[in-house]
């Protein structure tokens, strides 16, 4: 059975959310070139695709958060460096007003989530896959975040999860019991969810556990 998509920013994290964010609009900002799909947010907290098209700066004013960001398409600069497709980034703080892109780019954004110091910087499409349960393969970005490999037809055992899941469909269609996820799916399933997870296709996601 396909599932039946809602757009819903509830932060309930008792609830299951489920977004297509393939047919959301972008939804402009205040700042001229800068567009969103705002998946959640609560407070201080969001979680967001970002569209920055070429030549724009995210924010006219400098303001800082603590950000957790997954490139998408092109080329991501900010105080720190320019950051390819692919390339996962974790930073305590962050100045808005220095981010940019020349040619433009896409991300998949989190702010103000954390309040440690611990930088992280992973460059996915140049780092090492490992070995994980069955046949999937496994990037660790930070703690218990990572990119997943599922190989055609690879099937995971029922589990519950423990704190939560959150994941973000990047190619190929993740299934369960429950419904379809195609790429650009955006899932998070609460504190002990039970599902049953498998692929028909060969597909990637990014997955963050134990957090809500």
């Amino acid at each position: 059975m396909d599932t039946k998509y809602e757009f819903s920013l509830n932060s309930n994290y008792d609830e299951k959310v489920l977004v297509d964010t393939t047919i959301l609009e972008w939804e402009a900002t205040e700042v001229k070139g800068v567009f969103q799909k705002l998946l959640s947010s609560k407070d201080d907290t969001q979680t967001a695709l970002i569209k920055l098209e070429e030549n724009s700066v995210l924010s006219q004013v400098p303001q800082s958060n603590s950000v957790e960001i997954f490139v998408l398409e092109g080329t991501y600069l900010n105080e720190f460096g320019e950051f390819a497709q692919g390339t996962y980034l974790r930073l305590p703080k962050e100045d808005e007003s220095l981010v940019k892109s020349i040619d433009g780019c896409v991300v998949f954004r989190k702010i103000n989530y954390f309040d440690d110091d611990q930088t992280t910087i992973v460059p996915t499409s140049s780092s090492q896959w490992l070995s994980g349960h069955g046949n999937l393969e496994v990037l660790p970005l930070h703690q218990q975040t990572a990119l997943v490999k599922w190989p055609k037809n690879e099937k995971f055992a029922q589990h519950k999860h423990w704190g939560g899941e959150e994941i973000f469909v990047l190619k190929g269609i993740f299934m369960d019991e429950h419904g379809k996820y195609p790429q650009g799916s955006w899932i998070r399933n609460p504190h002990l969810s039970v599902h049953f997870p498998y692929v028909e296709e060969e597909t990637i996601i990014f997955v963050k556990t134990g957090h809500l």
